[in-house]
């Protein structure tokens, strides 16, 4: 029995968007007497805190029994097909059509703890850890993340990221923003054969020095933003990358719940004009 709420929770309208998506329980055995939205609650209290699985509190359900229906639910594609039903609903909320014309490509460089998958050194960020490559929409709505080493070259790497977007998936997709770290022969030639889309590279001005904030690229930076408000990802610490991609996923599921049912705790969000 749950004794007290948390900040992280779901409110009734935001768990009646959740709900139905939620597969059902498999037929047989012992009838299932853990609440589902209990348990979408303690991931999302785990995800915005940066507590380990251990610490959840009392009231929550055990750590085990959460970390079951997480397991299942970031391997059977549960909380991308959640993921990917609130970004139309979003979209279409913003007054956009459900799938994206543009988009936006970048990776970002985060520090990893010992041990687990895929683990390098980004020498250009001296980061020891690993890199997530994240495509996003011209309103900040994750639409594909790939999660390699931090060593793995950005350009070698989109490849993961780009085949996320399928022409059955995104059939108005025909351009994507990146900068000068794509400017690779390979992801060309891929793109050739794979893609049915453009890619353009976003160049700095000649001659310029320090932050230049070019245009449309500062999109995918937002996203990033976002995702650091969540602690569990300010550090990776995930053991394998398909979770550490379901943590990317719930972020965004829980802002984009909290765009379509704001809980009154934030001040109202307005997307401001693109540049």
């Amino acid at each position: 029995m749950r004794t007290r709420r948390y900040p992280s929770d779901l409110t009734d309208k935001q768990w009646a968007l959740v709900k139905p998506l939620i597969p059902a329980p498999p037929g047989g055995g012992r009838p299932v007497k853990t609440d589902m939205r209990d348990v979408v609650d303690a991931v999302l209290y785990l995800l915005r805190t940066g507590c380990q699985w251990r610490y959840l509190p009392n009231d929550l359900p055990p750590k085990s029994t959460v970390w079951r229906y997480f397991g299942a639910w970031r391997q059977d594609g549960t909380l991308a097909r959640i993921h990917d039903a609130l970004r139309k609903k979003v979209r279409k909320s913003a007054g956009r059509m459900t799938t994206p014309s543009a988009a936006s490509i970048d990776s970002q460089s985060v520090k990893a703890t010992e041990g687990g998958q895929q683990r390098g050194v980004d020498t250009h960020k001296k980061v020891n850890g690993r890199k997530r490559h994240i495509v996003v929409d011209t309103l900040g709505l994750l639409l594909a993340v790939s999660v390699t080493a931090a060593s793995l070259d950005d350009g070698r790497a989109a490849s993961d990221a780009l085949g996320q977007l399928p022409q059955e998936w995104f059939p108005r997709l025909r351009l994507v923003w990146a900068d000068q770290k794509y400017h690779n022969h390979g992801l060309y030639a891929w793109m050739q054969e794979h893609a049915h889309y453009d890619l353009e590279i976003v160049r700095r001005p000649e001659g310029a020095k320090g932050f230049v904030l070019l245009p449309k690229r500062w999109m995918v930076e937002r996203t990033f933003a976002w995702l650091g408000r969540c602690r569990r990802l300010s550090v990776d610490r995930e053991r394998t990358t398909l979770s550490c991609e379901a943590m990317i996923h719930l972020a965004m599921i829980h802002l984009m719940l909290n765009r379509l049912c704001p809980t009154g705790q934030d001040q109202a969000f307005r997307y401001r004009a693109s540049a």
